[in-house]
């Protein structure tokens, strides 16, 4: 039975429209097989700010700047081998912290297949109905192409932790920054030495004294030393303007270096004793002068029994310093047990502290005048100027404290010499004061004449006066 000619149209269509779709979809996958994937968008935002290198526990992230370098393993982002904190990182990285974060929150194995480029993918056959020409050997598949992987370092090779500590000054004394610390800010010293060994973030200040940088020194501003040497040890890191005024050549006789401590050779602490020690004879020159002029007689009759009886006055006047301290917390006591005896405390024992030094002073001036006057007598004086003689007593007794000190600040060859004067005058000055004080005591203040005036010498018959026998 024949077929219609439209059923044959027909099916002619029908075949002709589903071999163009056919065709349509196999280019469709075709384009589609043969175009790279698209990588995530986070991928896309990290890899346009940061140079991303594969670890092998994770990713570390370079960017322009040393200190946008960051590793990122387990979630923790590292730098240096110290863990950021939240604000850290905000503060380091700004507008791209959030991408650095958002990172912190994928496993490592997230990361790696994040960041490892995809292998080509092959090419998939396509049966179409024409045949197909005999098809050639497939070419063997290129393995993957991976970026290398770089180990962690060893904590051996590891950055030090450093742990920070807040502006270092100083006066008249040394700074050391130890290898394991950070100042924060800067470093201020005046008349002492500054040795930094560590990191420094921000100036450093010597006035007076020695800057040393060692290897392993790093700092990060101006640095401005006056008045000492500046060292910087190769190796050592410096960012910033360098200020060094050095110091001249002082005479060490004449003016003192800059230190404090008593052992530097060279320290300022050599010429305090010496000042402490002139300050202090002429606060006694001015007591001994306003006491000449004030009270002669006193000074006349304890000088009597230092000159008559100066062991018992030494006695005296050790027993007294002995039991003063003693007496005075007995006496103490007794009134604060007493209810009625707690006002006089706050009176007597200022009171008995100003006697006792009282005491001291008159039979101190009053030694030290008899002693004047013994020298002016031997040395030929026709009169008894007592001003002069209490000065010129006073200067020989303090005479070899003020030689110890002044040879104290010589140089090292002379140290025993001084010590050995310093010895001698100390004694010196405690005998003349304890004699002076039990004199002073034996005396009451120089009220009581104990000691009697010498007797003169019996007058000598002149044998010319004698009548004549004739």
């Amino acid at each position: 039975m024949p077929i219609p000619t439209s059923t044959t149209t027909g099916r002619a269509v029908r075949v002709a429209l589903a071999l163009v779709a056919f065709s349509a979809v196999i280019s469709v996958r075709a384009a589609e097989q043969s175009a790279p994937p698209p990588k995530a968008a986070l991928a896309r935002d990290v890899e346009a700010r940061f140079d991303v290198v594969l670890l092998r526990d994770g990713v570390a992230l370079a960017g322009r700047q040393a200190d946008r370098r960051v590793e990122i393993s387990r979630g923790v982002v590292m730098t240096d081998g110290q863990a950021l904190s939240g604000d850290d990182i905000r503060r380091r990285f700004g507008a791209d912290a959030d991408l650095v974060l958002r990172l912190s929150y994928l496993d490592n194995a997230t990361l790696q297949r994040l960041f490892r480029p995809d292998a080509p993918p092959a090419a998939v056959a396509v049966p179409l109905p024409l045949p197909a020409p005999p098809a050639a050997a497939p070419a063997p598949p290129r393995a993957p192409v991976s970026p290398p992987v770089f180990d962690r370092p060893t904590p051996a090779e590891a950055a030090p932790v450093f742990h920070r500590t807040g502006a270092r000054i100083s006066l008249a004394k040394q700074v050391v920054v130890r290898p394991d610390e950070e100042v924060t800010d800067g470093v201020f010293a005046v008349g002492g030495p500054v040795r930094i060994e560590g990191r420094v973030r921000d100036n450093v200040v010597v006035i007076g004294g020695n800057l040393e940088l060692t290897p392993t020194a790093e700092v990060r501003g101006d640095i401005t030393v006056m008045g000492g040497d500046l060292s910087i040890a190769e190796g050592a890191r410096h960012i910033g303007a360098v200020h060094h005024a050095a110091r001249g050549a002082w005479p060490r006789w004449s003016w003192p270096s800059f230190g404090w401590s008593r052992f530097e050779p060279t320290g300022a602490a050599r010429w305090l004793p010496l000042a402490g020690t002139t300050a202090r004879v002429l606060l006694l020159a001015m007591a001994t002068v306003i006491l000449v002029l004030l009270a002669r007689g006193r000074l006349a009759r304890i000088g009597a029994v230092t000159a008559a009886s100066p062991i018992k006055a030494g006695l005296v006047g050790l027993t007294a310093q002995v039991l003063f301290v003693p007496t005075l917390v007995i006496v103490v006591v007794v009134l604060a047990v007493t209810i009625v005896g707690l006002p006089f405390i706050a009176v007597l024992v200022p009171l008995a502290a100003l006697l006792m030094f009282a005491a001291m002073l008159l039979g101190f001036v009053s030694l030290a005048q008899r002693l004047g006057l013994a020298v002016g007598r031997a040395v030929g004086w026709t009169e008894e100027p007592l001003l002069a003689a209490a000065l010129v007593g006073m200067a020989m007794i303090v005479l070899p404290t003020v030689l110890a000190r002044l040879v104290g600040v010589g140089p090292d060859a002379v140290r025993g010499v001084g010590v050995a004067l310093l010895v001698v005058g100390t004694v010196v000055e405690y005998v003349a004061w304890t004699v002076g004080l039990g004199a002073a005591l034996l005396t009451g203040l120089g009220r009581w004449a104990v000691v009697p005036p010498p007797v003169p010498p019996p007058l000598s018959a002149d044998p010319m006066d004698a009548p004549s026998a004739i």
